[in-house]
């Protein structure tokens, strides 16, 4: 890793914990555990925000657009770190930390099948499912998994991306129904998802533009 790089890592490593702890002390009221929860969330879903936005702005400004570019890839690394991070804290932000009950019902439940098919367990297997993709993501995000699979077998890899878009917001607003914080949280995260779709939309209405004047 190059210097510049390095200097990069360090700088969205400190944004995202002023970040975090700038979203702590403004909720002092919630649990440390869910504030950090909550926190690594949305820093996440900015830092991947970013990411998915570089590509169709390169096209709108008429800029050279890579396969991938390490702005993009460490942006969306971060971003899986985060996802991660707020996966294993959230897990232990209810049920008293048995993370088996977000998924399966708590014993003395009487239901037909074990697992949970109730909007809190199936935000939370959208969320899991959702995790596994970053990680995933996150293993394929290097030089050599790019010269080894090839340019078009590891785009689409990455076009989970586009599902990502769609999932994290409904797993993020099914909590805020559940939590009852429909609020200033919702308002921050659909600007962010609307973001997202607009620049993408942009992007590609831009792309669509450019093939058909060259046919």
């Amino acid at each position: 890793m190059d210097m510049m790089r390095g200097f990069r890592y360090l700088f969205l490593f400190i944004i995202a914990c002023v970040l975090v702890y700038a979203f702590r002390q403004l909720v002092p009221e919630k649990p440390l555990v869910r504030a950090i929860s909550i926190g690594t969330a949305y820093m996440g879903l900015l830092y991947f925000a970013a990411a998915l936005s570089i590509g169709p702005l390169n096209l709108i400004l008429s800029r050279r657009n890579p396969v991938s570019s390490l702005l993009r890839r460490d942006l969306g690394i971060w971003a899986a770190l985060l996802a991660i991070v707020h996966t294993l804290v959230g897990l232990q932000a209810h049920m008293g930390g048995r993370f088996i009950h977000y998924f399966i019902y708590p014993p003395g439940e009487s239901h037909a099948i074990p697992f949970r098919t109730d909007a809190f367990g199936l935000t939370n297997y959208l969320g899991l499912i959702c995790t596994f993709i970053m990680i995933a993501l996150l293993c394929l995000s290097n030089n050599r998994s790019l010269r080894m699979m090839g340019a078009s077998s590891w785009k689409k890899w990455q076009r989970l991306t586009y599902f990502l878009a769609l999932a994290i917001p409904i797993h993020g607003l099914v909590y805020q129904l559940l939590e009852k914080r429909i609020g200033l949280y919702t308002v921050l995260l659909l600007a962010i998802t609307l973001t997202i779709f607009a620049v993408q939309m942009s992007g590609f209405i831009k792309y669509q533009r450019i093939k058909t004047s060259r046919q």
